[in-house]
């Protein structure tokens, strides 16, 4: 079972969060579905503690609804607020990129980041390639100072990594991820900033209108 001593908690929290967005990503948890606690803390063989603090997380992120005296529900998103979440992403990460000094940025790191992407299949892999993606844009991201900037980004991406997970199986899916990255490296290699802020754009909006068309076609509403 997971510790819940003061040394281990940190720990045990991160695993339950872990285990917990897993759950959402692959299904387990659906949208609008009651998240019961003592049926969650005996499938992931953990205490309660550690429990309780992973799901006010995800509550604080927007990926759970919370409401005394009823618990916590996954949150049910629709098309409309899938954009409104995609028009605050590109406001922000706008904001980031271009206080990013392209000449400090490891394009060779970007570049192996995204050739691992491209090596992983999401129908065999998700968790990897969820993370991969997500570890491409953010050690960009890492190079400018707006730290407050990029932890409210954090809290928009996992606001909607479930609906993103929902077309990621598709190869053409995939492949357009890793071009659009390309663009991107593109863009980082000849410190054009402009060209990287309309590259990250056209990706940004390529994936919302997928995930708005899946949403639509799985009635996730």
């Amino acid at each position: 079972m997971f510790t819940d001593t003061a040394e281990g908690r940190e720990t045990s929290v991160t695993r339950c969060l872990g285990a917990l967005r897993k759950l959402i990503l692959s299904g387990a948890l659906l949208p609008g579905e009651k998240v019961h606690q003592s049926e969650l803390a005996e499938q992931l063989n953990v205490s309660r503690i550690p429990l309780r603090e992973a799901l006010s997380t995800l509550a604080a992120e927007g990926v759970l609804d919370y409401k005394p005296n009823t618990g916590y529900r996954v949150s049910r998103f629709s098309s409309d607020d899938l954009s409104e979440i995609y028009l605050m992403r590109r406001l922000l990460e706008t904001e980031i990129l271009s206080t990013v000094d392209l000449s400090e940025v490891d394009v060779d790191e970007l570049a192996q980041l995204n050739e691992e992407l491209r090596r992983t299949d999401p129908a065999e892999d998700q968790d990897r390639y969820q993370k991969l993606n997500l570890q491409f844009h953010f050690r960009l991201f890492e190079y400018s100072p707006l730290r407050l900037i990029r932890d409210e980004v954090t809290r928009l991406w996992y606001m909607s990594s479930f609906y993103r997970s929902l077309y990621l199986h598709e190869v053409e899916s995939s492949l357009h991820v890793v071009s659009d990255h390309e663009r991107i490296i593109q863009a980082v290699r000849t410190r054009d900033i402009k060209e990287l802020v309309r590259a990250s754009d056209e990706h940004r909006q390529g994936t919302e209108n997928l995930v708005v068309r899946r949403l639509g076609r799985s009635r996730l509403r």
